[in-house]
């Protein structure tokens, strides 16, 4: 448009103007693709044509009028495999996207160094940027995870509400019995319901038919490496079995593929799956079993041939038998709490039996069709409660009634409103039963120790110093190990590691005791001299506690714990069962610890410190463990407190010099004739195996018999002391028998009742 020609410079009055023409096309703004039809072109009409080149190409912006009548919604159900291609599809976008955006900032970047316009000096504050910390992501969010239907209504078979000794003690690992001299018949397994492909989650298991193994429907087996895990599910509880797979850099695009269980990616910047406790490195890929109790890495193995699965199922008395093959094995590493088993004596657990309560009762309401209750239905449930406590916690959200048609039953309370089936299965979850469970079975554990005080163990804020005034047993205690992992993960506790309470006994699971984060953190095989000899040898204007060194250390050790469980895990190799071979071993991991064997953890066989023990003859096995091949001497064993963090630990010395061992042993028999009274008494290292029963029986009598004597004396000394304050003494005034009450009715006026009673004729 040449507008300039337009324009009149020197106009003269009587030349007219030019007349104006509108020089705008008309036509010039006309969507051709709407006017000529082609946009239809541009329709994807078949999903398998969605690649083609013919449909890349822009089109119009579609606008959907949710109001229209005239349209069509169909829903469209996707499977477990199109949804996890999408997310692959949607995180390799993500990453196209950020690199294009890398790329355009480093041409911004380029382009500002040759502008010589650019005067605003902005590479002084890039330079801020470069050491700032790379966004990290979470990897142990909630998990939707759903329950079978049994699991979800607390079915009585599945969940009971009491729990005998019997079975406490063999939590989860019921006995079995096989009939002798018979033959055993195998039944046939019945086939899968087809049906319960087209449901997913917890929809398809509605009853504990669909939960058995006796059909063919696929399955995994779990076996723990932890003899007394701390928390186990139930039966019909769900799980997720998770791919974790770390990439290698930025540009990694690939995903492995695995026949079970879901991928699930991590970037080079996310947080470690197992709360920094265990790591994935890039390019590697560590199956994990994840719910909303614990979460484990799973190491696969391949089962033997010889190996199969037996089934016993018992129906009113009679039993069958089936046999089936193991398609798939995993081997579950030390599990790691998501949530605090609570106390015995916590509000949690009375919480816990008070829903438990309530919800058996609005069942029953439900299951009634005038909506009462009566006592005796939901006494047969808790049995080992009586009437007036049950009828305390009906109380709080039932009224008995007294009169009318529902005298003697239950009934809600009018500000009350039944509640619904899933508002019930809101009430009490399958995770509080078996947090509640997993307390019970520690609660029979430390009884049957013997420990009958302090069963709730260190208390529940948490003490700086650690629990060093509790027993190992009590330490290891569900609702202990739990808190303190779980502070532990949120940087409010620290670990002890190794040593006492490794689940494994031999440097390959980690301890779940608290330990003081006051004090230095010495590693495996360190004691605290030397490493008090290694803070004095460093120069006066350095620091003797360093922060940073000790979160190092304690960094170290959980990554050298980590690595050696997952190699012993991860071998195929079945562990030696030879013990010389499993000690050589030990040996050769850890040479400075050879004089001083770590204590088995094993709960059946942790000692008390105070245990009399005698100190020649455990000295001898001692140094055979050791070394076979050297002589034997004299092992002692201290348990003493150390100046540095103030805990009680054994100290082992061996002693090889001849003149000292005997120095020692008369010392010994010196303290042995001292205590049990019986003077010139060799000591007990020096007899032979037939002699030293004899010898221990006598001393024993002598120790009795000086205690009874000391004992008749104490009862002399008060018996004096009685006669000699008698006169001081005013004795008890006589009790006067009291007045039989005669109790009289408020309603009839007759004596001998109340107007509660049924006897009353007001009543």
């Amino acid at each position: 448009d040449q507008w300039d020609r337009r324009i009149q410079w020197d106009r003269s009055p009587s030349v007219s103007p030019p007349p104006v023409s509108d020089t705008v096309d008309p036509l010039r703004y006309t969507n051709e693709a709407l006017r000529s039809g082609s946009w239809v072109r541009s329709i994807i009409w078949d999903p398998e044509d969605a690649d083609n080149d013919v449909y890349q190409r822009p089109f119009d912006r579609l606008v959907l009028d949710l109001n229209d009548s005239h349209l069509l919604f169909e829903p469209i159900i996707e499977s477990a495999q199109e949804r996890a291609a999408k997310r692959r599809a949607l995180r390799n976008a993500q990453d196209q996207l950020q690199m294009a955006v890398a790329d355009e900032a480093e041409h911004r970047k380029q382009a500002q160094k040759i502008d010589k316009f650019n005067l605003s000096n902005d590479f002084f504050y890039a330079a801020l940027q470069e050491g700032k910390v790379q966004r990290v992501r979470q990897t142990f969010g909630q998990l939707d995870v759903q329950h079978a239907v049994p699991a979800q209504k607390l079915q009585p078979p599945l969940y009971k509400t009491r729990l005998p000794k019997s079975e406490l003690r063999s939590w989860h690992r019921p006995s079995t019995a096989f009939p002798i001299h018979e033959t055993l018949v195998f039944s046939k397994l019945k086939p899968s319901k087809r049906k319960h492909k087209r449901k997913q989650g917890g929809e398809a298991f509605k009853s504990t038919k669909d939960i058995t193994l006796k059909d063919t429907a696929p399955y995994l087996l779990l076996e723990y490496s932890e003899e007394h895990p701390p928390i186990v599910s139930n039966a019909g509880m769900g799980s997720l079995l998770l791919n974790y797979y770390r990439r290698k850099d930025l540009q990694d695009q690939s995903a492995p593929t695995a026949d079970i269980g879901e991928l699930f990616i991590l970037d080079t910047a996310d947080a470690s799956p197992f709360h920094n406790f265990g790591n994935v490195e890039p390019g590697q890929t560590i199956p994990t079993l994840s719910n909303n109790l614990i979460r484990a890495p799973l190491f696969r193995h391949k089962p033997k041939p010889s190996d199969f699965l037996l089934i016993k199922s018992t129906y009113k008395g009679a039993s069958k038998y089936f046999i089936r093959e193991i398609p798939y094995l995993f081997t579950v590493g030390q599990t790691y709490p998501l949530m605090e088993v609570p106390g015995p004596h916590s509000r949690k657990v009375t919480n816990t039996i008070k829903n438990r309560l309530q919800v058996i009762a609005f069942r029953l309401i439900r299951q009634n069709p005038y909506h009462r209750l009566h006592m005796s239905k939901v006494s047969r449930y808790f049995p080992e409660y009586p009437e007036t406590h049950i009828r305390l916690r009906l109380k709080e959200f039932m009224e008995f009634q007294r009169k009318g048609n529902n005298s003697g039953f239950w009934k809600l309370k009018p500000t009350l409103t039944l509640p619904n089936e899933e508002e019930i299965r809101k009430i009490l979850t399958p995770e509080m039963m078996c947090l509640y469970e997993s307390m019970l079975v520690g609660e029979c554990h430390l009884r049957d120790s013997g420990y009958t005080r302090n069963l709730d163990g260190p208390d529940e804020e948490g003490n700086e110093d650690g629990d060093t005034k509790y027993a190992v047993e009590e330490q290891l205690a569900p609702w202990a190990i739990t808190r303190n992992f779980i502070n532990a993960t949120q940087g409010k506790a620290m670990l002890k590691l190794y040593g006492p309470g490794d689940p494994t006994g031999r440097g390959e699971g980690f301890s779940f005791i608290r330990v003081s984060m006051k004090d230095i953190f010495l590693r495996a095989g360190e004691t605290a001299e030397e490493k008090l000899a290694e803070i004095e040898a460093r120069p006066k204007s350095a620091h003797r506690y360093n922060v940073a060194e000790q979160q190092q250390i304690y960094r170290e050790e959980i990554t050298r714990i980590w690595n050696a469980q997952f190699q012993a895990l991860s071998n195929p190799q079945p562990p030696l069962s030879d013990g010389t071979a499993l000690e050589s071993s030990t040996q050769a991991s850890h040479p400075s610890r050879a004089s001083s064997p770590t204590p088995s953890m094993d709960r059946s066989s942790i000692a008390d410190p105070d245990d009399d023990i005698g100190i020649a003859s455990s000295s001898v096995r001692a140094v055979g463990r050791v070394s076979p091949n050297q002589r034997k001497g004299l092992v002692i064993r201290r348990y003493i407190r150390s100046p540095m963090t103030g805990e009680l630990t054994w100290q082992t010395e061996v002693l090889r010099s001849v003149p000292l061992i005997n120095a020692y042993l008369k010392q010994r028999a010196i303290i042995e004739a001292e205590i049990t009274g019986v003077p010139n008494e060799p000591p007990l290292a020096n007899l032979d195996a037939q002699q030293r029963p004899v010898a221990l029986k006598r001393r024993t009598a002598a120790q009795l018999t000086a205690l009874r004597q000391r004992r008749e004396k104490r009862l002399a000394r008060e018996k004096a002391r009685e006669a000699m304050h008698m006169s001081t003494i005013s004795l008890p005034q006589q009790c006067k028998p009291k007045k039989k009450t005669i109790r009289q009715c408020g309603n009839c006026g007759q004596l001998g009742h109340m107007k509660t009673n049924r006897k009353c004729p007001k009543f």
